[in-house]
């Protein structure tokens, strides 16, 4: 039997001011802005080419700290499944099914895989 695999999409962190932390990125690595959420007229979220999330700091979050990782599986329902029959972790109220909270406060997204996608990803090597 294969294995399962999966792999970090991306990662999400908080930041206290998302203008200067795009301005950052931007400039200094090239990673663009491929995606905004805003509401009431204020940027919220963004995320950069290149798997980087930036989440401006909601007054329970402290800024630069790890928000969520978003993990791409080959089985989302199994995988799912599997998360949550381990101890101490459940899903996140209020979000929808593919979140799940670590005992430790760890949040996790999921995605299911466009097919090929993961082997394609894994096979990158970086010296």
């Amino acid at each position: 039997m294969k294995k399962k695999s999966s792999y970090l999409e991306h990662a999400a962190v908080t930041v206290h001011d998302i203008e200067w932390s795009i301005r950052f990125f931007e400039n200094v690595l090239g990673m663009d802005v491929i995606r905004r959420k805003e509401a009431n007229g204020k940027l919220e979220q963004v995320w950069l080419r290149g798997g980087l999330q930036l989440v401006s700091s909601p007054d329970n979050y402290a800024a630069g700290q790890g928000h969520h990782l978003g993990i791409v599986t080959e089985d989302f329902k199994g995988t799912l499944r599997e998360m949550l029959a381990y101890e101490g972790v459940h899903a996140v109220d209020g979000k929808p099914e593919k979140w799940v909270e670590l005992p430790d406060g760890l949040l996790l997204e999921l995605f299911q895989e466009k097919p090929g996608a993961i082997d394609k990803v894994l096979s990158i090597e970086v010296k």
